[in-house]
């Protein structure tokens, strides 16, 4: 039972690891995770455990965490778009781990606020999903008044 279900993790993990073959390197940071997860949870499963049981309750608890951790990084990444659209003062493109397009359009500055507004649009298959404005400031208000 135990080379069984050692044989079904691997290729579950082989699987996992063939389905990112396609995501472009810059946005997969929720397979990375989970990979790298699954990898230490094994190993912190079997030296603690010293059996099968302890390695796959290893796996299962690290690929969970890891792909948490990735996830998050992918959706710090999609907000830092409109970010870096104020910033930079031109249009920028991110995509996440779905496919999906987020277009972050900067609009004029506003000289009295030192705010700019962004407009994120969210592209899925080449249709416009959603429309949002998000207006960035720069450094920190520190009074009633900018």
């Amino acid at each position: 039972m135990g080379k069984c279900t050692i044989r079904m993790v691997m290729l579950s993990l082989f699987i996992f690891v063939v389905s990112c073959a396609s995501t472009p390197p810059e946005h997969q940071n929720t397979h990375k995770g989970a990979l790298i997860g699954a990898g230490a949870g094994a190993f912190i499963g079997q030296a603690l455990g010293r059996n099968t049981h302890s390695t796959l309750a290893g796996i299962a608890a690290g690929t969970i965490l890891g792909a948490l951790v990735g996830n998050a990084m992918d959706q710090e990444n999609a907000a830092a778009a409109a970010e870096d659209a104020a910033l930079y003062d031109k249009k920028v493109i991110h995509y996440d781990e779905h496919g999906s397009a987020i277009e972050a359009i900067p609009d004029e500055s506003d000289q009295r606020t030192h705010c700019r507004k962004v407009t994120k649009r969210t592209w899925k298959n080449g249709e416009l999903v959603s429309e949002t404005i998000e207006e960035i400031c720069e450094g920190k208000k520190r009074s009633k008044e900018y």
